[in-house]
């Protein structure tokens, strides 16, 4: 049995550091961090003492043959990941070394959309029709049994990537013509308002959860439209239904002991309750970050304890925002140009500031939801008062912010 100084925990990190100051977390519960880190992000992470950079993170194995290394010299306690492209490794190294945590089967029923509506329908709650589709003719078949319009994306895909609404048969041609997604699924479209419920589940029991609505969705990065997102108070109406429908999902899945998750849910004009998907992993963009601004509780932190030191889990258990005290996000994509200047001074409902833009970069517009520039955490009495106050930042954005070279044009206020 290893004593409290001896235990370790290995993470696989290719978050920001002001997510994931993982050097800070393990320092208040006493574990050494041991942190396989993306080249893109090791920067912000070469002051962490354990903290390895990882040239090629995604893929060719460096990152497994590092952690096997790793693990070797110093066994972890805990085996920890939070981005969606690296649970199901960060599973079966779990499962490999013996250590504690969601396992394989578990992780692959977040991950894999096919598998994951299967047994939520099961369970008996809506999902959209759905089917996997492997070749072309399963494609053509849904079309033909469903119509128009129809959602395809990657089974296992993230932050919308690869992700296509097809309206009609010009947009099937366009797909078709540009190959389709591995393991790609198709889904019936569904109109409604998209709401997310994302919270922490420890011990096997959902202990704070928290209900949003997005403003805009998550294609806008196709458009360069901002996405933002809006934390609902407790006494909204639509608040504590949500909150028992993510029960409900994450009793119809293998869910793990301890993880956070992240589930979007439509809410049609007739008032039913549709699942999108849900993963076991913190929300993109600023969704802790405004958890945090309207709560005090540090999502992602908590996450941590609970699998590095449960006893130092906080008490209170928390389900939505106090009335009064909502809070959101709001993140802006790059345009197809040369980005010439960033706006400055943003208004006072703003409470964090995140810049990942460089000026004097070429940019080739937006390939995923969460591969933001610029991205803003901001207060307001509700989810009314946040929207609005978002519309008013995208205006100050649009005012503020230049691109030079689009298409020929010397200079182009980006749209929002």
């Amino acid at each position: 049995m290893k004593s409290e100084a001896e235990r370790s925990v290995l993470a696989f990190v290719n978050s920001d550091y002001a997510d994931t100051p993982y050097d800070k977390w393990a320092a208040d519960v006493g574990v050494q961090p041991n942190l396989l880190v993306s080249e893109a992000k090791f920067p912000q992470y070469q002051h962490v003492p354990g903290a390895v950079c990882v040239p090629d993170y995604l893929q060719g194995g460096d990152a497994e043959r590092a952690a096997l290394d790793l693990a070797e010299r110093m066994p972890p306690s805990a085996v920890i990941a939070r981005m969606e492209s690296d649970l199901l490794r960060a599973a079966r190294l779990r499962e490999l070394l013996g250590v504690p945590g969601q396992d394989f089967a578990s992780t692959l029923a977040f991950r894999d959309k096919v598998h994951m509506k299967t047994l939520v329908r099961q369970s008996g709650l809506e999902v959209p029709e759905f089917a996997p589709v492997r070749v072309d003719f399963d494609l053509f078949g849904f079309v033909r049994e469903h119509g128009y319009p129809v959602v395809v994306k990657p089974a296992l895909g993230s932050g919308s990537t690869g992700t296509q609404v097809l309206r009609g048969p010009a947009d099937l041609a366009r797909l078709l013509a540009g190959g389709l997604p591995e393991h790609a699924e198709v889904e019936r479209f569904v109109e409604g308002q998209m709401y997310v419920v994302d919270g922490l589940v420890a011990a096997g029991t959902p202990v704070a959860t928290f209900v949003s609505r997005y403003l805009n969705d998550c294609l806008s990065f196709h458009d360069g439209i901002y996405l933002g997102s809006a934390q609902l108070t407790r006494d909204h109406p639509l608040t504590d239904r949500l909150i028992g429908y993510a029960r409900k999902v994450l009793d119809a899945l293998p869910t793990p002991e301890c993880a956070t998750f992240h589930l979007e849910v439509f809410h049609t004009p007739d008032d039913r309750l549709v699942l999108c998907e849900i993963g076991s992993r913190t929300g993109g963009a600023l969704t802790a970050p405004a958890i945090h601004a309207a709560t005090g509780f540090n999502l992602d932190e908590q996450w941590f304890r609970a699998q590095v030191a449960p006893q130092t889990l906080a008490d209170a258990r928390i389900h939505g925002v106090a009335p009064g005290r909502s809070a959101g996000w709001v993140v802006f994509y790059p345009e197809r140009g040369t980005l010439a200047a960033l706006p400055k001074s943003p208004p006072p409902f703003v409470v964090e500031e995140r810049l990942r833009a460089t000026v004097g970069t070429a940019y080739e517009g937006g390939v995923k939801s969460a591969h933001y520039l610029a991205a803003y955490v901001l207060t307001g009495a509700d989810d009314q008062e946040v929207e609005q106050r978002a519309q008013e930042l995208a205006q100050w954005y649009a005012a503020g912010v230049r691109w030079t070279g689009r298409h020929g044009e010397d200079d182009r206020t980006a749209l929002n």
